[in-house]
This record gives structure tokens, sequence and C-alpha cells, in this order.
């Protein structure tokens, strides 16, 4: 098989967040944490919606190079070789601060702590310390 980039079949992918285009680009494989379990989008793959839930989305370049992400919740759509991720948040594990995730942990089981009884403080105290142990485990195996 020829390492001929312009040979290979491709995706054509865009990693969406509220707050704009996380990562887009050509690539051969994307990995996304459905939640019916991790689903790998090759070229030529049948349409498809996916819901996802939090973990590691990884798109695998043209170069032979893997981007990871983590993700939280969103959804995965597949047509005719495009492949759209639409998530609430991504951040890049090469990005991410240890530091940082484990004081977000910290302030998360804090505030899921003292939430008690207010059932909307704890969903979304449960929410952030869902995120921030995912950012932890997502550098722990792509770093």
């Amino acid at each position: 098989m020829s390492t001929d980039t312009s040979e290979r079949k491709r995706l054509g992918v865009q990693l969406l967040t509220p707050q704009g285009v996380a990562w887009s680009g050509n690539a051969t494989m994307v990995i996304a944490p459905s939640v019916m379990g991790e689903v790998g989008i090759l070229p030529r793959h049948a349409p498809l919606i996916a819901f996802l839930k939090v973990g590691d989305t990884r798109i695998k370049t043209l170069e032979d190079t893997e981007v990871v992400f983590a993700t939280t919740d969103g959804y995965l759509s597949v047509e005719e070789d495009k492949v759209l991720v639409m998530v609430e948040q991504a951040e890049e594990a090469a990005t991410i601060d240890r530091a940082r995730a484990e004081a977000a942990l910290r302030r998360a089981e804090e505030k899921l702590a003292a939430a008690a009884e207010d059932e909307a403080e704890r969903r979304a105290a449960e929410a952030a310390k869902l995120r921030a142990e995912n950012r932890l485990r997502v550098i722990d195996r792509h770093k």
C-alpha cells in the first residue's frame, strides 16, 4: 500500500463547540465515544448520527498523527465522507494543564458536597466533576 497521502481515502472532519471550531481538516479516521460504545469512522462509512458521551475523541490525520480531544456530550454525524462532531466542550489533550484540571476536580467535589438537597446544583457539580475526571483521564492516556 502506498503511503502517498494524495492517494489515500479521506474524511472531511469538523469538531465544533458553541465557542467555535476546535478542529477542522482531513483525516483517515475518527474515533468517538458514543453512548452505545466507541465508534470508529473510516472513509465510505454509511450515513450515521450518534449521541456522544464524555470521553476522548481521536482524529487520525493524513500524516498518520493522532489529535486527541477531551470531549463532552454531543452528537456525531457522518454523511458522504464528512464527519461533523458537535460537543459542548473540546480540549486538545496536548494543551490540558494537569494542575488546572486537578483544581477543577477539587472545586467540583466541594460543590457536590455542598449541594445537599439542591438538585440543580448537585447535577451541575456532578457534570463538572465528570468533565474534570475526563480531562485527567485523557492526559494520562494520551500525553
